[in-house]
């Protein structure tokens, strides 16, 4: 690439001569096209670079702790000699023990710190420090939409919401639609910019970017405010204009809630206030180009190069090369010469593997990373973060960026606010300015130009401004530190509810022989939970709603003790089939207290951004409790199995009427529940919801599925020559892959969304579903049959168990303002009532020796299911309005 420098204009700019150019193409890196020549000169790491010890230690791991493990327990049942079996099933169970172990030591502070117990976000500083003194009459504006910015929705979007938005506020425009990378630069460098009273960019970051740094070249001198409306895949400075952790106790997407964004947008246009706002000056290889946002160097810069190769995962790609870099931890070092506010210098060496220096608080709408900085106060955040940590601090400071809480660690992260700042590095290399990756030499030259631009803002942004030290204010809600306590109490609860409902389906042939029953008779012990269900349904949901968590699990512990109690009054025989029929209709009326649970609690106790994790637990608890149930009747028989319920069912009910509190002290976050409407209102609501009817069907096809299957597990593989043992240790195999799975994809939601995780999760399950189908059809008991089937079963264990609770957290955000009980109680019906169907016909095909056509039709459910969800539309269309009008703006845009 030429280093020769671009052709210079010089303008005024804040009262200091500055000379800027702007070819900066030449210094542009191409992320999807880079040579291994260029990777060498700029020292960019590859995908597979300084990777073999990582993975060495990973293949060790993985090999001591699950290869050899699992290959000494599948071979154990093939030894004759007893003692042998024996010493090799403790040998892999100790094995798997001690790799849980090594991992859990490794990974403490991920887990504790990152994940479980996440610090208090940092406190909510507003984005301006300065009153607003000025307001303009904004009639008309220079508008600049990026057709492919984010999801190349600007063109639809333009026509159907903005210039009609734009036309009632009284306000005309001209639209240009940008043709390639750099054109709205041109545009801001040469347009006639006469007779506008603002400009504005629809689009990212980098289309803002572009138009900024094309007006500071004109040649004229032209000035007028600017704004943005965000449509990218960052969206990082509206994020910080917004203030979505104040308003919604969370980080989010703009594209989560497109319409209110649009509409404030479009509000800030037309009020006109303007904010001088400072810009960032970059030199480089005597290049000089303004940064609005950011500037990143180190992993923050490489990571779009690396992430390249995998563009296939979507936005999730720049999170899991993210961690692959962290988890390699290739640092450098760096010289640096700070200049500070009272105009004191600091020169230093750091050792990092990133950094940034930035003027805004968000790195994207979603990573509120430099919580303290301020669009107009003069100064920038540099940032970077240390190689002192280790891969587990920098792990759980990877998972703390989201909300600004991982600003108190100072052996992760090293900020410091400056004016100006010079970088000298080992070598030529990369960095990023505002999503745009350019080289470097091997020097930077950044300097803070206060008030540089002008920017219009909202109402909010202009009475909340104030200086960071004056204006900082804690979150105004905050995570008790007893609501892992509630959990754990409704856990308790619901996994001895689960295992009444399961714990005659293993030992089928001795509760015929027990009862003098018939086999429907024994299906029906456990179908009983499905078919009470639905009329329990909707008084439980009231009471979550109305009544509260509290008050509901009282109500559905009791009724579950007194089926217990009910169950134990006689002891097993002939004569007691109807008090132990009784028995499971009353547990089962308490079922929906607690499976509707999860979301609600998730509400109360937690705050919005561990809600998908809180959820997850309190749903595994179903199908952990089910695993129990499975165990129990051929561990402790039938008569003492009836007696562990009792005592497990008394004392949950005993501790969660002792030590559960109905509401914490003080809220968790704002209560996504419109509490002002009514119970049969919000059904109303929930009830013509389209999309909700795509997820109800998609959840209750997936969840029928995998009920009929631990149900009939023994009557399902028993045809084909498995026998009670094999089919528990199939529904063990099932709950131990479903707790890993849920604990994965509640982390995988965070990056990618309900529909995307709910998506790979069906396909997975057809997947195991069409494994297992081929097993019973052609290998059978035979040698590695059992083995082949404990893959399947883990595998829709897996897949399936994540399901539930992200569908719940997926119902309540296309749901709102129905209540979370409500919704969940929804969902769980259409599983309950595809569940007695397919459990009834199944049980038939069963009687009729038609055991493939009902694997067939349990594998078909799954298919369904994924059509189902490619139906399904998680988040709102922010364009489609009644009467899309015509624009009658003109435009200049050309094909």
């Amino acid at each position: 690439m030429a280093l020769l420098a671009a052709p210079k204009q010089r303008i005024e700019l804040a009262g200091i001569k500055q000379w800027w150019g702007s070819e900066i193409s030449e210094i542009a890196v191409d992320v999807a096209n880079v040579e291994e020549c260029a990777r060498e000169r700029l020292g960019v790491p590859g995908c597979c670079d300084n990777v073999a010890g990582l993975l060495c230690r990973c293949g060790t791991c993985c090999i001591l702790g699950v290869v050899v493990p699992l290959a000494l327990l599948f071979s154990s049942g093939a030894l004759k000699n007893s003692i042998y079996q024996e010493v090799f099933v403790i040998t892999g169970v100790v094995l798997i023990v001690l790799a849980l172990c090594f991992c859990c030591c490794n990974i403490r502070r991920t887990c504790c710190e990152g994940i479980f117990n996440l610090p208090e976000p940092a406190p909510l500083i507003p984005p301006l420090s300065r009153k607003v003194q000025k307001i303009v009459d904004v009639k008309r504006v220079l508008l600049v939409y990026n057709p492919n910015a984010g999801k190349r929705q600007a063109e639809p979007i333009l026509q159907r919401v903005v210039l009609p938005g734009l036309r009632q506020r009284g306000i005309e425009c001209e639209v240009i639609a940008t043709e390639r990378v750099g054109h709205a630069r041109d545009i801001g460098m040469t347009a006639d910019l006469a007779g506008y009273q603002a400009a504005v960019t629809l689009g990212g970051d980098g289309t803002y970017h572009e138009l900024v740094n094309g007006i500071l070249a004109r040649k004229d001198s032209q000035r007028l405010p600017v704004s943005l409306i965000p449509l990218g895949s960052g969206n990082g400075l509206a994020a910080t204009l917004r203030q979505n952790m104040k308003r919604r106790g969370e980080e989010i997407s703009v594209w989560t809630e497109m319409d209110a964004v649009l509409q404030w947008s479009l509000d800030r246009i037309s009020g006109g206030r303007v904010a001088a706002v400072d810009l960032l000056e970059v030199e480089v290889m005597n290049r000089r180009l303004a940064a609005v946002m950011q500037v990143y160097v180190g992993l923050m810069a490489e990571v779009d190069v690396v992430a390249e190769p995998l563009r296939w995962m979507g936005p999730a790609r720049f999170d899991v090369a993210s961690v692959w870099m962290i988890l390699r931890k290739q640092g450098q070092i760096l010289d640096c010469k700070l200049t500070f506010a009272d105009g004191t210098t600091h020169s230093c060496s750091r050792s990092c593997i990133g950094g940034s220096i930035g003027l805004c608080q968000h790195f994207d709408d979603k990573l509120r990373s430099v919580p303290q900085a301020q669009l107009d106060d003069g100064l920038a955040e540099f940032s970077t973060i240390s190689t002192d940590a280790s891969v587990d601090e920098l792990l759980a400071g990877f998972l703390k960026l989201a909300h600004g809480a991982h600003t108190n660690d100072k052996v992760l992260w090293n900020s410091k606010q400056v004016t100006a700042l010079e970088l000298v590095f080992e070598r030529p290399g990369l960095f990023n300015v505002d999503g745009e990756v350019l080289e470097h030499d091997g020097s930077l030259r950044l300097r803070v130009l206060p008030g540089a631009v002008e920017m219009l803002v909202g109402q909010e942004e202009a009475e909340t401004a104030a200086p960071a030290e004056q204006s900082a204010e804690p979150i105004p809600w905050q995570a008790d530190k007893r609501r892992w306590r509630m959990l754990g109490l409704f856990a308790l609860g619901c996994m001895a509810n689960q295992a009444m409902w399961i714990g005659f389906a293993p030992i089928e042939a001795e509760v015929m022989q027990r009862f003098d029953v018939s086999s429907t008779w024994v299906n029906f012990l456990s179908l009983a939970f499905m078919i009470v269900y639905l009329p329990a349904n909707f008084p439980a949901s009231y009471a979550m709603d109305v009544l509260g968590c509290r008050q509901s699990l009282l109500i559905g512990g009791g009724l579950q003790l007194a089926g217990a109690v009910l169950r134990c009054v006689r002891p097993v025989g002939p004569g007691a089939q109807q008090l132990v029929m009784l028995g499971q209709i009353l547990a089962a009326c308490g079922q929906p207290f607690f499976t509707d649970m999860p979301p609600k609690i998730a509400v109360d106790w937690f705050p919005a951004y561990q809600r998908v994790i809180a959820d997850t637990l309190a749903s595994l608890s179903m199908p952990i409790g089910a695993a129990i149930g499975f165990l129990m009747p051929t561990t402790l028989g039938l008569q003492n199995m009836l007696y562990a319920h009792l005592v497990w069912t008394a004392v949950s009910l005993l501790l969660i009427a002792v030590f559960f509190q109905a509401v914490p002290d003080i809220p968790p976050g704002p209560s996504c529940h419109g509490s002002h409407k009514s119970f049969g209102a919000e059904l109303r609501a929930a009830l013509g919801n389209g999309k909700l009817w795509c997820l109800i069907g998609s959840f209750a096809c997936a969840l029928g599925s995998f009920n009929t299957m631990s149900t009939l597990a023994a009557q399902l593989v028993g045809p084909f020559g498995f026998d009670a043992d094999a089919a528990s240790a199939f529904g063990v195999a099932t709950t131990v892959a479903g707790v890993c799975g849920a604990a994965v994809m509640s982390v995988v939601v965070g990056f990618t969304g309900h529909k995307t995780v709910l998506v790979t999760c069906c396909v997975a399950c057809v997947i195991f579903a069409g494994l297992a189908s081929a097993t019973v059809f052609y290998v059978g008991s035979s040698p590695g049959g059992f083995e082949l089937m404990l893959v399947a079963f883990a595998g829709i264990g897996f897949a399936a168990t994540p399901m539930m609770p992200i569908s719940f957290e997926a119902a309540v955000t296309v749901g709102h303002p129905t209540g979370e009980g409500t919704l969940a109680g929804l969902c769980m019906s259409g599983g309950q009532v595809l569940g007695i169907m397919q459990t009834l016909l199944i049980g038939e095909l069963l009687q009729r020796n038609l055991a493939k056509v009902a694997w067939i039709l349990t594998g078909g459910l799954f298919i369904v299911a994924f059509v189902a969800l490619l139906l399904f539309k998680p988040k709102k269309e922010a364009f489609r309005v009644e009467e899309p009008a015509d624009s009658d703006c003109p435009s200049s845009s050309t094909a």
